[in-house]
């Protein structure tokens, strides 16, 4: 058995390459996607789409306090059942898509939750390979999904809550490369080690607690090939929007709520990337970007 003081030697040598930058974008140096060797470049969008990206995100943190209150809800309607097993999978249960839509991005308007999906899907497909194999955790119903498909071999769409998966092979039902999997607690079952290219996971991590978003980062470096990527994102609590949801949770009891979002500081991300395995480039801005590799 291996050496626990060993072990928390090597993650904290580990934590020391961990690299933040924060600021309007990544270095010149980011990690370049798999493949190539150009560097990674930043979102795509531009002009009304980027405006409207932006827009959505700064909605979304502002209307945490009414999302977080509306899956509390949802949870409150669920009767368990064996599919239904893990502890999150029942948070998220929303009777139809617009309900889904207001949970994932609190719009819905769906020209914002396409335009916001396309956009998103535009910046994470240069670190797919061609033919490459890509990840959605929590993937909801498909909104990145949807315009990433196109550009993989395969993509895996995995959920805790099967009403999400449910809703999202109904609307990827046109996409035949895209694979469902339910994530039970902290693990992907379906998912073979080392089988994935790009796997990302957009402000879903912060709706876990700290110890479990800790061990799905674990699980995402099992699944990703040695060369693979990981782009995963938190919201950032030195940003003045997510330090304004963090006291009005204290204020308003969110505390009980488990599906309340959890806020991190870049650093905080930075170390727990690196004690999960991995060297990670952080863009740092209302939301924290990660650009991972296995290390």
């Amino acid at each position: 058995m291996d050496d626990p003081e060993a072990a928390s030697v090597r993650a904290a040598n580990r934590a020391k390459t961990a690299m933040v930058w924060v600021g309007g974008g990544p270095p010149a140096g980011m990690l370049p996607p798999a493949g190539s060797a150009t560097p990674a470049k930043g979102p795509v969008a531009c002009g009304p789409v980027q405006d409207r990206l932006s827009a959505a995100r700064h909605a979304l943190a502002r209307g945490l306090g009414r999302l977080e209150r509306v899956s509390a809800g949802a949870r409150r309607r669920v009767d368990p059942g064996p599919e239904r097993s893990g502890r999150y999978g029942g948070l998220w249960d929303p009777p139809e898509t617009a309900d889904a839509m207001s949970l994932i991005l609190n719009t819905t308007d769906a020209d914002t939750f396409e335009s916001t999906g396309r956009a998103d899907a535009d910046r994470l497909a240069a670190h797919v390979p061609a033919g490459g194999t890509a990840l959605d955790l929590g993937c909801g119903i498909g909104r990145v999904a949807r315009y990433l498909a196109p550009r993989c071999g395969l993509l895996w769409a995995v959920d805790a809550s099967p009403r999400m998966l449910e809703l999202a092979r109904g609307r990827l039902a046109g996409e035949p490369n895209v694979r469902f999997a339910l994530c039970v607690d902290t693990s992907v079952p379906s998912v073979p080690d080392a089988s994935v290219d790009m796997a990302y996971a957009l402000l879903v991590l912060q709706h876990l607690e700290r110890e479990d978003a800790f061990l799905l980062l674990e699980e995402l470096h099992r699944v990703l090939r040695p060369d693979g990527r990981l782009v995963v994102t938190f919201p950032n609590l030195l940003s003045d929007t997510y330090l304004d949801a963090f006291v009005r949770y204290a204020h308003t009891g969110e505390v009980a709520n488990a599906a309340r979002a959890r806020m991190y500081t870049p650093e905080e991300v930075a170390r727990l990337l690196a004690a999960a395995g991995f060297d990670a480039e952080l863009d740092a801005g209302v939301e924290i970007w990660a650009l991972c590799r296995p290390s």
